[in-house]
Formats: structure tokens, C-alpha cells, sequence
């Protein structure tokens, strides 16, 4: 972890603002064991252990050789792909939510645990937890200032620009917009990856959702096509798995589907893209001294120049739109699968570091990534990791397309969506979305009050809100999307 991601704070600062019975007063003195002992008895055990293990860490004011054991007691890593890790452990959940809390997260979590399960008899689950972590923090946000605004405001719309590039086009000194990216990379995630073209390539995208988790056994053999995955809370907890997939490999999933659906009393839905997502984030409307997004749906709705400008098509974060299948499927080199694979999560990268790791000359990589580019196979996009609390999910379905084409254009102005025109196999001719969002807390309410008054009116067939208490995305590899068969 960086320097410039470590509060300032002690741990007697911070822990004045959790529950009275974490006032101890000498927080040296106590065993990690006593500490456990202080939580509620419904809290895992391997869960208490971690707690007890985080705030030694923080107690230390976050010393690597703290962290070192930590991860030598657990066996995982401070690392996204720690959840890969057999018996994995939040070690890496708690981090990442203390870089957001800005060092607060402990006191926030145990504040929580205190007024939600102190006065129960059953233990948690690992689920329940997380979506504890996650209400933990509902109400906060790292701050950002002017000067990260311009940032974040630009390079989501030139996603590719260079420090200096960037220090150009928002009119301040290198070392100042060098010293905010890099506050931003600590304290956001803030980075550039690369976007793959995938209706280009032949390549069809579809969502399996279920209540059981159990039966995506049934579909072990695509694993090899599974991009993402993630378990969200519709009143219950539900699973979604993302596969690319060629026409072959479709085919035959699709012929699963129906022998899985024919057989398990499980719930078990399949969805499929009916054009690429749109993605990206939003800060136009943010507003710096209330450090909130001033937008309301039901308002923004109403206005006639959102009709006006939502029929006319326009749509802000286009990219690739291409629909599914394409007239002749774009054919790639082996070399040119290669560098996507290097590309990908790797665009800021000098060329010589990625030709480096591809084992290519550099210019020849410049070369390839330029066609590649010029030719819409691939582009950079702006990714942030953290900085709202709230990761839901949205499912909705309609008969109007002019509803869903409102609802697209609204969500759009909020911080971050991912908004993918689906349909399923059962019922094709409805008109439905899958979207991806992070929101605050009080454009949550806003959006749920909007979709509940246009359920009522009758405008949407249905939908539903989820919040997702885990989620892991770009997974997959070019190479086996495009060559592996079954």
C-alpha cells in the first residue's frame, strides 16, 4: 500500500468513534485474542480472527511485517485475485475498504456488528458479512477536489491522454496533475485498461443467473469462456456467471441451458446481449462542495429536453455498438491475439514494458496496436475502482422501447453504470436491460423510488435491485475465447 493511502490517524483516534466497548486504554498492551473476545459471539470465527488480525495491522500504523503475518496465518495475499485462493479470507476486502474509508473502516464495521448482530443468538454467514462490509460504508466517499475532477472528467472522455497530455488540457503544472494521478491511482484505483471488441471478433456475450449456486457445476466445461462472476442480493442471494463464447460454443451452452432448466427445480435464467454495453462513468454533475452527484431520476425524467435529446439517439458513452452477429467476423493473427492478451489491463504500460512481457520487438507492437486500434478492435477506457459504496445490479424489462432507450439515456448520468441491452430465450420480444452501477446512498433511493412509480404506471414490466456483495470481472483470455473448443 502507498504512503499517500495511509490515514494520518492512530488507532485511538480511530477507534473513538467505534462502539464503547472497544474503548481499551492501552491498545499495545492487548492480545489479539482479547480482542476477538470482544466481538459478538454470531461472528465467524475465521472472520473474528481477521478482525483481530486487521486491527494489529492498524495498530502498527499499517507495518508491512504485520501484514506479512496476517497473510502468513490466512494464506492469502493483498491481492484482487485473492479471492482464487483455496479457504480465501477478506484479507484483501478489508484493505480495500480501509483505502476508501481513508483508515476509518474498522470503528465503521464494528459499529455496525454491534447494532446488527450483538443481540443474536445464530452465526453469519461469510455473505452476510460481506454485505456488512459493504452497508458499513453506505454513507462515505473519499473526497475529491478541482483539480481531480478535471482529471477523472477528462480522461473519462480521453481515456488514452498522457500526464502530459492531460496537464495540456486542464490547464495546470505537470507536477501538480502528476501529483494528483497519483492520488487518484492510490486512493480511487484510478487507471486505463484496454476494451476488446468482441462483436467484431464473432464473439457473443451472455448471463447465466440462478438462486443456487450448485448448478453452474452443470456448466464446468465453458469455464473456459467465463469472464465474470458475481453474487448479489434480490431479497436473496443470487449468482450471475458471464461467458464470451463463438457461435459453436453458444450453441451447445444454449443446449444445456435447456437440459439443466428441463431437469433442476433451481431458478435458473440466460441471457444474451443484443448489443455491446455501454460503460463508462459520469462526473459532469458532481457538485465539489457538497461532494454529492446533484441528480434525481423522477426530476430528470419529466424534463422535455431529456425526451427531446433521448429520442434523438444520442448516446454519450458509445464505443463499440456493433450488434450481434457480424456480417464477417474481424479474423486476428496469433500475434495480434497475443498483444490483446498483454493489452489488456495493461494499456498504461510503456510499449517497451508490454513488448518486454510479450517477448516482441517494440515497434512492431506499436505497429500491431495502432491497427488494431484503428480498426475499433480495441480502446482504452478509464477504470475506478472505488469511490462510491454502493455496487448493485440492475435487471428491468419492458415492452417500450422508448422506456428502456429513457432508461439508458438517465443512467448514464449517474457516477458508473455498464448498461447491457439483453434478451432471454424465453421471452424474446421483451425489451430488457442488465446494468452494472455504482452508486451513494442517495441516488440509490432516487432511482428505486423512479423504477417503483414507473412499475406502478405500468411502463416497466418488471424489475429488480440488487446489491452485489462480491464480483469478479476480465477474467477471461482472448486465446481461449477465440480457439478453444468443446
Amino acid at each position: 500500500m502507498s504512503s499517500s493511502s495511509k490515514s494520518s490517524m492512530k488507532i485511538p483516534q480511530l477507534m473513538k468513534r467505534a462502539p464503547e466497548r472497544y474503548h481499551i486504554e492501552d491498545y499495545a498492551k492487548i492480545t489479539l485474542q482479547q480482542f476477538q473476545q470482544l466481538l459478538p459471539k454470531t461472528v465467524p470465527t475465521v472472520i473474528s480472527e481477521d478482525i483481530a488480525y486487521y486491527f494489529n495491522y492498524l495498530r502498527t500504523n499499517r507495518n508491512k511485517k504485520n501484514l506479512n503475518d496476517w497473510e502468513g496465518a490466512t494464506g492469502c495475499t493483498d491481492s484482487p485475485n485473492s479471492w482464487k485462493v483455496e479457504g480465501y479470507r477478506p484479507i484483501f476486502s478489508f484493505l480495500y475498504y480501509d483505502r476508501i474509508t481513508e483508515g476509518l473502516f474498522l470503528p465503521l464495521l464494528l459499529e455496525k456488528i454491534e447494532s446488527t448482530f450483538s443481540s443474536q443468538t445464530k452465526k453469519m454467514s461469510i455473505e452476510e458479512f460481506n454485505k456488512l462490509c459493504r452497508l458499513s460504508i453506505v454513507g462515505f466517499k473519499p473526497k475529491i477536489d478541482s483539480i481531480d475532477l478535471k482529471i477523472i472528467q477528462t480522461l473519462s472522455k480521453q481515456p488514452s491522454l498522457v500526464t502530459q497530455e492531460l496537464t495540456d488540457a486542464i490547464a495546470h503544472s505537470y507536477a501538480t496533475v502528476y501529483n494528483h494521478l497519483q492520488k487518484l491511482k492510490a486512493k480511487m484505483g484510478l487507471r486505463v485498461t484496454t476494451r476488446v471488441n468482441w462483436v467484431e471478433l464473432g464473439v457473443q456475450r451472455c448471463f447465466l443467473i440462478s438462486d443456487n449456486e450448485e448448478i453452474f457445476k452443470e456448466f464446468s466445461e465453458f469455464k473456459i469462456f467465463q469472464d465474470g462472476q458475481a453474487s448479489f442480493l434480490w431479497g436473496e442471494t443470487f449468482y450471475l456467471r458471464y461467458y464470451f463464447l463463438k457461435e459453436e460454443a453458444r450453441q451447445k451452452i444454449i443446449q444445456q441451458y435447456n437440459k439443466v432448466k428441463q431437469k433442476s427445480k433451481a431458478r435458473i435464467k440466460y441471457y444474451e446481449l443484443t448489443a455491446a454495453p455501454l460503460s463508462g462513468y459520469n462526473f459532469d454533475l458532481y457538485n465539489l462542495d457538497n461532494q454529492r452527484w446533484e441528480f434525481d431520476f423522477a426530476t430528470t425524467f419529466i424534463k422535455p429536453e431529456t425526451i427531446v435529446k433521448k429520442r434523438s439517439g444520442t448516446k454519450e458513452r458509445e464505443l463499440f455498438t456493433d450488434i450481434y452477429p457480424p456480417d464477417s467476423p474481424y479474423e486476428l493473427s496469433e500475434m495480434e491475439i497475443n498483444i490483446i492478451n498483454g493489452l489488456v489491463g495493461s494499456y498504461t504500460l510503456s510499449q517497451k514494458e508490454i513488448a518486454s512481457q510479450l517477448g516482441i520487438h517494440a515497434p512492431n507492437l506499436s505497429i500491431i496496436k495502432t491497427k488494431l486500434l484503428n480498426d475499433r478492435i480495441i480502446g482504452p477506457q478509464l477504470m475506478i475502482r472505488t469511490f462510491l459504496p454502493l455496487n448493485c445490479v440492475l435487471w428491468c424489462s419492458a415492452k417500450d422501447q422508448e422506456i428502456i432507450d429513457t432508461l439508458i439515456y438517465l443512467m448514464q448520468k449517474i457516477p458508473y453504470s455498464s448498461i447491457s441491452p439483453v434478451e432471454s430465450l424465453e421471452d424474446p420480444k421483451i425489451l430488457q436491460l442488465i446494468c452494472f452501477l455504482v452508486l451513494d446512498d442517495i441516488l440509490y433511493s432516487s432511482l428505486v423510488t423512479f423504477l417503483i412509480e414507473l412499475r406502478k404506471d405500468n411502463r416497466l414490466e418488471d424489475f429488480r435491485m440488487g446489491l452485489i456483495i462480491d464480483q469478479y470481472f476480465s477474467m477471461a483470455n482472448a486465446e481461449n475465447i477465440l480457439h478453444k473448443e468443446i
